[in-house]
């Protein structure tokens, strides 16, 4: 019984769009778990209650109870300059969220193409469904994410 549990823990999923590259790509093939473990950088996969059958995939970037600030070409956490080598921030505009201790900010590493917390806010953890652990397809490009 425990296998078959840790088995439906996993899933496959196939990328669409490209809000997420260079990273992932548009039919990217990733393996996604359940995990409460959240980091900040980790992949994740959620649905908004306004589009309950669109799957999401985003970049954890603020966490629970935390300040987040976009200024010129920095994002500020908690009064510190967060970097990510992932995020090309450089045309944010200037803006200013407070997460509380159930949400979470998300961005996505394309964020000219991406809709995420900078356009509807942060994400409440509960609409959280996988984090992205591996990518899987192209083939010659499998890695842990």
């Amino acid at each position: 019984m425990l296998n078959i549990y840790k088995y439906l823990q996993y899933k496959i999923l196939k990328i669409d769009g490209q809000s997420m590259s260079p990273c992932l790509n548009s039919n990217d093939l990733v393996l996604a778990k359940y995990s409460l473990k959240l980091f900040r950088n980790d992949l994740i996969c959620f649905n908004l209650p306004s589009n309950p059958k669109k799957l999401y995939v985003k970049r954890i970037i603020g966490l629970p109870s935390e300040f987040i600030e976009f200024t010129g070409a920095d994002i500020i956490i908690n009064g510190n300059k967060f970097i990510s080598h992932d995020i090309d921030i450089k045309k944010l505009s200037a803006s200013k969220w407070y997460n509380n201790e159930s949400e979470l900010f998300v961005l996505g590493d394309n964020y000219i193409d991406s809709y995420d917390s900078k356009n509807f806010g942060p994400i409440n953890i509960d609409w959280i469904k996988y984090k992205i652990i591996l990518k899987l397809w192209p083939l010659g490009k499998l890695n842990s994410l």
